[in-house]
């Protein structure tokens, strides 16, 4: 069987980010992308997917842990890099900064919501965070 056919979306993509992070027109333009993205235009966007056809979300609902452990392991890797790469003063100053333009008022509400979500999951949570633990009281008395 042919390698392509094996490759993942992101296993498949690096070579073609690699390429493009190597473009200063790419960098210029993605740069001007993300200037322009419209927070007020994300909602609605969330209310078409969800409200059109139930198949979408389920797919995309059903695709979530496959998502949730790439984006560990992208946020885990983001984390490693940052931290290796800029001194903690250095992103300190920049975090600070850039928190002055998080729409405040939308933030509390997303807090107060994911709370109620978060009430409403806990059992689930639990019992997965109970099995994470006692495996990981196992791992540590193997070693």
């Amino acid at each position: 069987m042919d390698e392509a056919a094996n490759t993942g979306l992101i296993e498949g993509r690096t070579r073609v980010a690699e390429e493009l992070l190597a473009s200063t027109t790419f960098k210029d333009s993605l740069r001007m992308f993300l200037r322009n993205i419209d927070p007020g235009a994300g909602p609605g966007l969330v209310r078409t997917i969800l409200g059109k056809d139930t198949e979408v979300p389920l797919a995309v609902m059903s695709s979530l842990p496959a998502m949730a452990n790439c984006l560990i392991g992208i946020a885990m890797e983001l984390v490693v890099q940052v931290r290796s790469i800029y001194p903690p003063p250095l992103l300190a100053g920049m975090v600070a900064s850039l928190l002055e333009d998080v729409d405040r008022r939308s933030l509390a509400c997303l807090i107060h919501e994911l709370r109620d979500l978060g009430r409403d999951l806990a059992p689930a949570f639990s019992a997965f965070a109970k099995a994470v633990e006692e495996q990981s009281l196992k791992g540590k008395e193997s070693t």
